[in-house]
C-alpha cells in the first residue's frame, strides 16, 4: 500500500473537501482514492505555487491562483449528475 503523507496544506485541503465537496469526498473515500487524491492536490498546489513564484508573481497572487486550481475547489451543488473534476 502506497504512503501518501499530508502536510498542513493537505490537511486543509481534506477539511475543505469534506465541508464543501462532500459528494466528491465520499466517492473518493469509497473508491479508496481519497488519500492519493489529497496528496496529489497538495503536491500540484505546491508545484504550481513554486512555478508562479519563479515567474515573479507576488506570493499572495500566486497563492490565490494555486489554491483555487487544485486545493480549495469551489463549493458545488453535489446533486446527482454533477460533474466533479477531482484531482
Amino acid at each position: 500500500m502506497a504512503d501518501y503523507p499530508l502536510g498542513s496544506l493537505g490537511i486543509q485541503i481534506r477539511e475543505h473537501w469534506r465541508k464543501h465537496r462532500p459528494q466528491m469526498y465520499a466517492e473518493l473515500e469509497k473508491a479508496g482514492d481519497l488519500a492519493e487524491s489529497l496528496h496529489a492536490a497538495q503536491e500540484r498546489t505546491s508545484d504550481l505555487m513554486d512555478s508562479l513564484l519563479d515567474k515573479g508573481l507576488p506570493h499572495h497572487q500566486a497563492w490565490e491562483l494555486a489554491r483555487e486550481e487544485w486545493a480549495f475547489l469551489p463549493s458545488k451543488d453535489d446533486a446527482a449528475g454533477a460533474e466533479d473534476p477531482g484531482p
